[in-house]
């Protein structure tokens, strides 16, 4: 009789160990993240003052952590931020929650994520196996045409044409026509002089 009283006491206090105070669920930790994600964690704790929740790169072994909520009201399991993950870089950071309680001491819990919004999400390639065939076929190559190519011929080479008859050329004919007409004025000129040296004698 005892033994029934007692195992419900003992239940609750294995539940109570097996999710702890503070923890977060979700995102799990080593998940890789992008865009908006909720984060889901559990605050309850006795003595609750506030809780914190804060990110650092995960190459930072100091204090340099990045704060994006601040919790008044303890959460059991519940949703506590939702985060837009686009406007931070691509890499790995440590999600932490950390509850401070009255008497000035603190709680925390940290998972470590990985963000990628700007490279491709790898997805693992599933492995092709050849299946082996019952008969080997040979393939044939299709037998094709080569076009001929057309013989060359003789390019014509164009005809001089012969140039006009230069019009400002003088023939033999011509130049002695015009000899012998300007011996007739200069004769014509010759007589008529004398005849005015006869006239003007006395």
């Amino acid at each position: 009789m005892k033994i029934r009283l007692f195992l419900p006491f003992v239940l609750l206090l294995l539940a109570a160990q097996d999710s702890p105070p503070v923890a977060i669920t979700s995102p799990a930790a080593g998940e890789i993240v992008h865009g908006e994600i909720t984060i889901i964690g559990s605050t309850d704790i006795p003595n609750f003052f506030s809780a914190h929740l804060d990110f650092k790169y995960a190459s930072d072994d100091g204090d340099g952590w990045f704060p994006l909520a601040t919790l008044s009201q303890p959460a059991l399991n519940s949703p506590l931020y939702l985060w837009n993950t686009a406007s931070i870089t691509d890499g790995d950071y440590i999600l932490r929650l950390r509850v401070s309680l009255a008497d000035g001491t603190f709680q925390e819990a940290t998972v470590p994520i990985t963000i990628q919004n700007d490279a491709p999400i790898l997805t693992p390639t599933p492995i092709v196996t050849a299946t082996p065939e019952s008969s080997i076929g040979f393939q044939v190559p299709t037998p094709f045409l080569l076009a001929a190519s057309p013989t060359p011929t003789d390019i014509p080479r164009p005809t001089p044409t012969p140039l006009p008859p230069n019009p400002a050329s003088l023939t033999q004919s011509t130049i002695l026509s015009s000899l012998g007409r300007g011996a007739i004025v200069i004769l014509a000129l010759f007589i008529f002089s004398l005849i005015l040296l006869r006239l003007r004698q006395p």
